[in-house]
């Protein structure tokens, strides 16, 4: 890093802190976003813009520990190049939604994609965070190296917050190497059968890094060296042949690997719907095909191995999140008209969950001024 980037750093977070000490001491809410790519996702921000969207850059890469540090305003693409240019990449697999997301946004949002149940979680690769207060303090949580802590993990529980516990200046995160080789393949099988015929491939050992089902097809990827890829894909092959599956001739086929960024981005047709779009998360390996619950128009999308259904329906919020409880998950509405912008965006909480996530927001930001009620009227 050169002494004029080191100096237009220290400007920017010095304008920055100025910015939130103003706010702390005029009791003025501040509208905190980077690019605004993850806006969609929340209530309304009120108060004062404050945009970090200026803040970028990488400010300590060591490929051999497999960690990187940078700056939340940081594009997503430009990071990603970085890390390819190395054989690296982020291991939770972040959909961007936008050109121009930030790795700010991207862990404010808290958002995973296709990898997310066989090699973690955004917050699971967080290493670290530097931050500003809802009192104006500037505050380093985490290091660069994995390690356990007790108490509170401000650094990963930032990873969901969307701005409202503090202003995220730098991010350290842990990164993995890009496998050498990768295949997909789809079979015909019916919803009732999918999360157990993925759990019990990835039992058997076989390196799966993504598997989602959609309109009777069941879409895997495995991940890995040449020779361990080009085995798994036969052995999977044959397996399912002996299982009589597929149940079409001629259905078991490679796919392009085009299709796993099409479906983080929400580019497949099944995107292209008009009625609310609901995201279920649910427990690992869930079996429940969920069909059970959908009526006439409904549309489904299974994804993580049955842990994740994007479920298009125009059923009431109460029911919905009704057929998620029941399965031990909770819904998030992830996107829906202007109409519907008065329905909880978020799964209520639970009285003794809502106090903790008070004292949380108390202690980091006491009078409520960054992205108030973003998430919950409450915060």
């Amino acid at each position: 890093m050169s002494l004029s980037t080191e100096n237009k750093d220290q400007d920017q977070t010095e304008q920055l802190l100025a910015q939130v000490q103003a706010a702390y001491q005029n009791r003025q809410p501040l509208a905190i976003q980077g690019n605004g790519s993850k806006l969609f996702l929340i209530r309304p921000l009120s108060g004062q813009p404050l945009s970090t969207a200026a803040h970028q850059g990488v400010i300590n890469y060591m490929p051999s520990e497999l960690t990187i540090t940078l700056r939340s305003g940081t594009l997503l693409s430009e990071l990603k190049q970085v890390l390819a240019e190395k054989g690296q990449m982020l291991p939770f697999e972040p959909p961007a939604f936008s050109d121009n997301a930030t790795i700010g946004g991207t862990i404010a949002a808290g958002l995973s994609g296709p990898s997310r149940p066989f090699f973690g979680s955004a917050r699971d690769f967080v290493l670290g965070c530097k931050m500003i207060n809802g009192r104006g303090e500037l505050m380093q949580f985490g290091g660069e190296v994995m390690k356990n802590v007790a108490g509170y993990d401000l650094s990963r529980l930032i990873t969901g917050s969307y701005g409202s516990l503090g202003v995220i200046l730098e991010i350290s995160l842990k990164l993995l190497p890009l496998a050498p080789k990768q295949k997909s393949l789809s079979f015909s099988i019916h919803a009732d059968q999918f999360a157990r015929q993925v759990r019990d491939l990835y039992m058997d050992g076989h390196p799966i890094s993504a598997a989602c089902y959609l309109d009777g097809q069941a879409y895997i990827r495995i991940a890995g060296s040449q020779e361990g890829v080009d085995s798994s894909f036969q052995d999977i092959s044959e397996k399912l042949t002996q299982q009589q599956l597929p149940s079409k001739e001629g259905s078991l086929q490679e796919v392009n690997h085009t299709f796993w960024s099409e479906l983080n981005e929400h580019k497949l047709s099944f995107f292209d719907h008009s009625q609310p779009l609901w995201r279920i998360s649910l427990p690992p390996w869930n079996m429940d095909s969920f069909e059970q619950y959908m009526v006439s128009d409904d549309r489904q999308l299974i994804d993580w191995g049955g842990a994740q259904r994007w479920f298009y329906s125009n059923q009431s919020e109460d029911k919905v999140r009704h057929y998620a409880k029941l399965q031990g998950g909770h819904a998030q509405l992830f996107c829906a008209s202007d109409e519907l912008i008065s329905i909880s965006r978020h799964q209520p909480l639970t009285t003794q969950m809502m106090k903790i996530q008070q004292q949380i927001k108390t202690a980091m930001d006491p009078h409520k001024l960054l992205n108030q009620g973003c998430i919950y009227s409450e915060l």
